[in-house]
């Protein structure tokens, strides 16, 4: 059973790791888990990604 990437959906190739090869880089764990407390703070997806680095403002252009 394969999962859907945090960052871009696509399938995970190991086990146990949130993020695609594509995506992963060393930190991106933490980003995450500060992009995730932003949210929960109520900040809004885009302010959340980018405040924490998880997203660069070119990337969420590119969600819309």
């Amino acid at each position: 059973m394969s999962y859907p990437c945090l960052k871009c959906k696509k399938p995970v190739q190991a086990y146990g790791c949130r993020f695609c090869d594509a995506c992963y880089y060393p930190g991106i764990d933490e980003e995450y888990n500060e992009y995730q407390a932003l949210m929960a703070e109520g900040y809004r997806h885009e302010d959340a990604a980018v405040r924490s680095g998880y997203m660069g403002a070119e990337e969420l252009e590119g969600e819309s």
